[in-house]
């Protein structure tokens, strides 16, 4: 079937040629006028013809992928707010534990200073200063483990998505940029 589709069209192609060379009344009486856009007609049946197919697969497979993305980001923005959530909560369960830490330490504190009374006035202070500078500590030891923690979580989470977006053309871009600004830096360092 495809054969006599060609052979049909390319009889259809030579029409004009072969209605010049009858002289210029056109080929099988009809001017070459009507040949040459018949020409075009029929060049433009069988290239949309042959490019329906294609352009529709194309499209339709197209589509298709935008769809898959946008579900995969609609599922890692999920992910990223449900981090976000944890994230929040954890932030907010160690502030009350702080905020009980401190309570406690102050309570106990209290009951030091009433309990040495007049001889533990300095030595309740100082204590009070130590327990500051431990729930100080441990305040800072607390938020660097989350903050650790978050950065591992967003770092794997950032690497994760560059693995699966970054092209070699970015990576190619982003290589030059970085060799640009450091032969900027180096040339303004040597001046």
């Amino acid at each position: 079937m495809n054969r006599l589709v060609v052979a049909l069209l390319l009889w259809c192609f030579a029409l004009p040629a072969w209605a010049e060379e009858g002289g210029g009344e056109g080929f099988l009486g009809l001017p070459s006028l009507f040949w040459k856009t018949a020409n075009l007609f029929v060049f433009f049946g069988l290239l949309a013809y042959l490019l329906v197919r294609p352009l529709s697969r194309f499209f339709r497979a197209r589509r298709e992928q935008i769809v898959s993305h946008m579900k995969e980001a609609a599922h890692q923005q999920q992910e990223a707010e449900r981090l976000r959530s944890d994230m929040e909560q954890r932030v907010a369960a160690l502030s009350r534990e702080i905020a009980a830490l401190k309570e406690r330490l102050r309570r106990d504190g209290e009951r030091e200073r009433e309990a040495l009374g007049h001889q533990g006035d300095e030595e309740a202070a100082r204590l009070v200063a130590q327990i500051g500078h431990e729930a100080a500590r441990r305040v800072e030891e607390a938020r660097r483990e989350l903050a650790s923690e978050a950065a591992a979580v967003a770092a794997e989470l950032a690497l994760d998505l560059l693995e699966r977006e970054l092209t070699p053309e970015d990576r190619e871009r982003i290589f030059r940029t970085t060799l640009e600004r450091l032969s900027a830096r180096a040339a303004g360092g040597a001046r």
